[in-house]
């Protein structure tokens, strides 16, 4: 396809939300238990990059590297259209090689920071793929928010899936993401319930 295999995932209260609508910028509201969490960082081990967009870095200031698994850390991937990311979050702190898609021509780049200008006009999640695969991105695991994680859905421009549900409840929220499709298998992760989703 050439193109990396797109492994969507994301953790959905049980009324079906992925974020409260009002959330504190740094503070990532964690929906699922701790054995959840390893399993995810064991996936990030496993994936040659990790993608998230502008949004996700802003509100979560995540780090997107592997903590709690022994192995290697992804190449972070950032969706950051017009470059409103400050160079203080961790995912600009060069300690992992980051490539930051981007619509403005930025000509300076570094071994572990680089820029890579795509047309966002149409077609973007194709233009974002191409430019993983110019750098040679066997696979991507999406961690990105709800607007990331749908414009892949509705693209059709992913492979697989895996979506958790915890415990909690928000009652109101940013509504998580819809598969199309009845899940392929489903396990249980402590008290969270698993699915995974394959797009044939």
């Amino acid at each position: 396809k050439q193109r990396p295999y797109v492994v969507l995932k994301w953790a959905e209260t049980a009324d079906g939300f992925i974020a409260p609508h009002e959330q504190t910028t740094g503070k990532p509201f964690w929906i699922t238990s701790p054995a959840s969490k390893q399993l995810v960082h064991k996936w990030r081990s496993e994936e040659h990059a990790i993608l998230i967009g502008t949004k996700t870095a802003l509100k979560d200031n995540p780090q997107l590297n592997n903590r709690l698994w022994e192995g290697r850390s992804p190449i972070r991937v950032v969706i950051d259209r017009k470059l409103k990311i400050p160079k203080s979050l961790q995912v600009c702190d060069l300690s992992e090689k980051t490539i930051v898609i981007t619509e403005k021509n930025i000509g300076n780049t570094s071994e572990n920071l680089v820029f890579e200008t795509i047309d966002f006009s149409e077609n973007s999640v194709g233009n974002i793929l191409n430019a993983l695969w110019k750098h040679q991105i066997q696979s991507v695991i999406i961690e990105g928010g709800a607007t990331t994680l749908n414009a892949f859905i509705t693209a059709g421009l992913w492979d697989e899936a895996r979506v958790f549900t915890g415990e909690k409840k928000l009652s109101d929220g940013i509504k998580a993401p819809q598969i199309p499709k009845n899940p392929t298998t489903e396990e249980k992760i402590a008290n969270d319930h698993l699915k995974w989703y394959y797009n044939d």
